[in-house]
């Protein structure tokens, strides 16, 4: 009888400990996923009572902000929405984007009994943190008047730290009448302006994944670099499986760094087969392609299917970006910038910080490194096949040079829509060298879609860019976007810090 007491006793004892430890578990390290999600009612109860804290740029423009109606309950407004609602998100319909992600940042109270005291005194009102993105807002809105109504994503971001400068997409929604809007933006046709091309459109990389192949090559033999082979135009692997280059253009005699320039079908066609199907799946999940990106809103993982009894068809397509590859603007932003960052890819963050209503600084993001993708000699070489694009090859048009005439006037940076709080006078002059791939990626839907990925000065990089337009056709048409990013962020963002 007594044994039976003491194992009933142990029983309750284990269970109460394993009580005790969820209990603990819920409250202090699940209880954000539970204020952060968006089908959590009380959130959208609390909200109409509690004054949010603002969404802010990295200048202090608010993005967001909560005012109060007669009737005492606070709602939520957006600035410029249809520039930023693919990063802030919005509050109707449940949460998405900043608003969802970092819910609890916003509306954590800080200090409260010193924020109630002032209310009851002054009728100052108690509010949550403002959150502070990484993004520029002069920026976002070049980047969006570039882009203009062309279907596509853009990305810019620090390749030394994974900072997010800009993360523009089209079509997009006015996120202050989601509500009224709902049954339009979800309507067959509509073009999708929910979805964040940016972080959750996947696309084939086309060649830009040029970037990959060579990148595998030099890992698996540094000689790679002086393979050469002639360049007819076309190249038949087998009766059933043709490659051809843009226009079916020769390109003769060649190695690496002339095929890479010139951006050569046959070439990297060529050296996929030489590679084989393992070292180009080892070389794309050493690249990320189907994991996660570790990237705080909503995104697509990218997708690499080459399994090991692929026919040959698949896998000299693959090489050359088509096939069933399929990867985001972020993502092929990200390998950019780990190309810029001697091979290291950082973990991409868009909140630098949040601010508490007396302006203290809290929740700093730290980065961090996700993967090394390649050695820093490999990336190196990587530069050097970029840097060969720009100045002998199919991106030309992305050359440009700085004088001081330049600060707060380049290309559509004199648009009315811009701030005046761009600051002149404190970034580079002179000749930048850029380094970058263009991609024209095939598309069995239409017309094909056009890549650019690139980053700058070369030597000391500090943005990288990816730009996709839907249907647009060559490469080439995406040039222009990103060559005015890279200038107008160096010659008036530079110094913008978090």
């Amino acid at each position: 009888m007594k044994r039976t007491v003491k194992r009933v006793f142990w029983i309750y004892a284990l269970l109460f400990v394993m009580l005790i430890v969820y209990l603990c578990k819920v409250s202090l390290f699940d209880s954000r996923l539970y204020i952060t999600n968006s089908y959590n009612p009380r959130l959208s109860r609390a909200s109409e009572h509690i004054k949010r804290g603002d969404i802010l740029d990295i200048n202090g423009q608010v993005l967001a902000y909560s005012q109060k109606d007669e009737s005492g309950t606070y709602h939520r407004y957006y600035n410029d929405s249809d520039i930023f609602s693919n990063i802030t998100g919005y509050t109707s319909r449940g949460k998405t984007g900043v608003e969802s992600k970092y819910n609890f940042m916003l509306e954590t109270v800080s200090s409260e009994l010193t924020q109630r005291i002032r209310d009851a005194f002054s009728g100052t009102e108690v509010s949550g943190d403002d959150v502070v993105l990484t993004i520029d807002a002069d920026l976002q809105r070049l980047a969006a008047s570039l882009l203009g109504t062309s279907k596509g994503a853009i990305v810019a971001m620090e390749p030394s730290t994974g900072r997010i400068l800009t993360m523009v997409t089209y079509p997009g929604y006015n996120a202050n009448t989601v509500d009224e809007d709902w049954d339009t933006l979800n309507a067959e046709g509509s073009g999708s302006p929910l979805l964040n091309r940016a972080a959750q459109g996947l696309y084939p990389p086309g060649s830009t994944f040029k970037i990959l192949t060579a990148a595998a090559a030099l890992a698996d033999d540094p000689d790679y670099l002086g393979f050469s082979m002639v360049c007819e135009g076309v190249k038949y692997f087998n009766s059933s499986t043709r490659i051809r280059c843009f226009n079916t253009n020769a390109h003769g005699h060649e190695d690496m760094h002339k095929a890479f320039a010139k951006s050569c079908n046959t070439y990297f066609a060529t050296l996929g087969t030489m590679l084989g199907i393992e070292k180009l799946n080892a070389k794309a999940y050493t690249f990320r392609f189907n994991q996660p990106l570790d990237f705080p809103l909503e995104y697509s993982v990218s997708n690499f299917s080459l399994p090991l009894d692929s026919p040959l068809s698949a896998v000299v397509e693959t090489s050359i970006g088509q096939g069933k590859t399929l990867a985001s603007p972020l993502h092929m932003a990200m390998i950019t910038s780990a190309a810029a960052n001697g091979g290291i890819m950082m973990k991409p963050y868009i909140v630098s910080h949040s601010l508490s209503p007396n302006g203290n600084v809290k929740n700093r993001t730290i980065p961090e490194k996700l993967a090394e993708i390649m050695t820093a000699d490999e990336a190196a070489q990587i530069t050097e096949l970029m840097k060969g694009v720009v100045n002998e090859g199919t991106a030309k048009e992305a050359a440009f040079s700085i004088s001081s005439s330049d600060y707060t006037t380049s290309g559509a940076a004199a648009d009315a829509s811009l701030s005046s709080s761009s600051v002149s006078g404190t970034g580079y002059s002179g000749y930048i060298q850029v380094a970058g791939k263009t991609g024209t990626a095939e598309n069995p839907g239409g017309d094909d879609h056009a890549w650019f990925v690139a980053f700058a000065p070369a030597d000391n990089p500090r943005i990288a860019v990816a730009v996709i337009l839907e249907n647009a056709g060559h490469g080439s048409k995406a040039i222009n976007s990103t060559r005015e990013i890279m200038k107008y962020y160096l010659t008036n963002c530079i110094n913008r810090q978090p």
